[in-house]
């Protein structure tokens, strides 16, 4: 998942969780803070987020 506007540099950073502004200073980058952290791995743990296929050694050698 590569968004453009999700840049390291970009100084309009959002919140993967909330969507609040961010900076990449935050200590909690790219969320802004430990709950919406929690909050994303929670959906990790709960099967809402996923890897759509089996990942290949070729997928281990790419960088984005």
């Amino acid at each position: 998942m590569t968004d453009p506007d999700h840049t390291p540099d970009s100084p309009s950073q959002t919140c993967r969780t909330c969507e609040r502004p961010i900076t990449t200073d935050t200590p909690t980058f790219p969320f802004c803070s430990e709950r919406c952290r929690l909050v994303d791995m929670g959906k990790w743990f709960d099967g809402e987020y996923r890897i759509s296929r089996e990942i290949k050694d070729s997928d281990l050698d790419t960088v984005d």
